[in-house]
This record gives structure tokens, C-alpha cells and sequence, in this order.
């Protein structure tokens, strides 16, 4: 059975940009399946997300179709921000802290989104304008990142949770009163499980082979 989140079944129990980022990547039968492709893709997932503006995205476009060699170190730093987001979330579920070098990695992307605004005269000549001066996309990677910092700083990140489905592995923040969620999706990871351990249990009936119970 193919595996399939619908987000309409089951609203989102977080708004963290970081979480919605780092579930760009996902797997089907525990194959990887990314969202963001390429330079395209990830403009329109900025833009999407209100990162970038729609001019932004256009000119970022085009200096990417212009440069190949700039498209994949472009998709590359972001992607391994989305690594990091990961490898972070491991991190929490297993020793209840992020890695140093992880939290060194954060900081670089900070500190490469720092932007700056100057005040230029304006195309006609006549008027000034305020403007924003610095990489965009390095300040949308920033933005992203700086999710996850305050999430870490300023909200529970021993509530970050790693979906117990290894054909899944979306990240979910656990907002539920016990704080014991195993699933990122009750209707499709948590159901899918529950099928195959009454599959499991019916096979076991019929082999005569005791079967340990999961009830979580």
C-alpha cells in the first residue's frame, strides 16, 4: 500500500515554517521522494511560503537558468539545512539535545541571511526609495533556519518527533496533552500501522505463532 498524506483529512497541528520545510522530503516505501526537486520547484515553495516575492522569484529564475552551476549550489544549501532539520530531530528523540555541530551549522545559515536595507534614488530620478539589500535566497534559507532556532529557544523541542513509520519519516511537533504521538498522521501512518499489525496478529492465529502486541 503507497503511503499518501492528504493534508485536508487531518489539519496541521504546527505552523512551524522549519516543519513544513523539512517535510519536503518524504518517502514512499521507504523510498525518498523530494518535493523540491530543483531550482523551480524550491522558488515556487518560497514563494508559496511568502519568502520571496513574486519579482524575487522571476529573478532568482533567471539568474538559475543562467547559471546551472549556481542552481545546484543553490538547491545544495538548502538542502542540507532540510538535512540538518533532521538530523536535529534524531537528535532531540535520542539524546534530548541537538549535536554541537548541528547548532554551528544553524548559526552559518543565520549569519549568511543577514540582509540590510539603504536608501537609493529611484528609477525616475526624482523620488527615493528604501531598499533591501542582500542575498535573497540566502536570507529565505535564514528565515527558515531562524523557525527552528526559536522553536528551539523559546518552545519545547523535546516535544520534535521523528514519524515512527520508517516508510515515512515526515517530522512533526507533538502537540497533543500527553505528548505521546508516535505518527505524524493518525489517519494514514498511525492507520497503516494498525493494519499491519492485524495483519501480523492474523498470520500469528494462523501459524500458531504468539505475536507481541504494539499499543502505542
Amino acid at each position: 500500500m503507497v503511503l499518501k498524506h492528504d493534508q485536508d483529512i487531518e489539519p496541521r497541528e504546527s505552523d512551524e515554517l522549519f516543519v513544513a520545510f523539512a517535510n519536503t522530503l518524504s518517502h514512499t516505501r521507504g523510498l525518498p521522494q523530494d518535493d523540491l526537486p530543483d531550482g523551480e520547484a524550491l522558488l515556487r515553495w518560497l514563494r508559496d511560503q511568502g519568502l520571496i516575492s513574486a519579482r524575487g522569484r522571476a529573478t532568482e529564475a533567471g539568474h538559475m537558468r543562467r547559471d546551472p552551476d549556481e542552481d545546484a549550489r543553490r538547491m545544495e544549501r538548502f538542502r542540507r539545512l532540510r538535512d540538518v532539520l533532521h538530523d536535529v530531530a534524531a537528535d532531540l528523540m535520542r539524546d534530548g539535545e541537538p549535536s554541537d555541530a548541528a547548532v554551528t551549522q544553524l548559526n552559518h545559515i543565520l549569519r549568511h541571511g543577514l540582509h540590510y536595507h539603504q536608501l537609493r534614488r529611484g528609477r525616475d530620478g526624482a523620488k527615493y526609495e528604501v531598499s533591501q539589500v542582500g542575498d535573497r535566497l540566502d536570507q529565505a534559507r535564514a528565515a527558515i533556519a531562524g523557525s527552528f532556532a526559536h522553536f528551539l529557544a523559546e518552545d519545547a523541542p523535546d516535544r520534535l518527533r521523528v514519524c515512527a513509520n520508517e516508510g515515512c519519516r515526515w517530522i512533526f511537533v507533538d502537540r497533543s496533552p500527553a505528548g505521546r504521538r508516535r505518527w505524524c498522521d493518525m489517519r494514514t501512518c498511525g492507520n497503516q500501522a494498525k493494519v499491519a499489525r492485524h495483519r501480523a496478529r492474523a498470520k500469528a492465529r494462523n501459524s500458531g505463532v504468539p505475536v507481541a502486541t504494539d499499543r502505542a
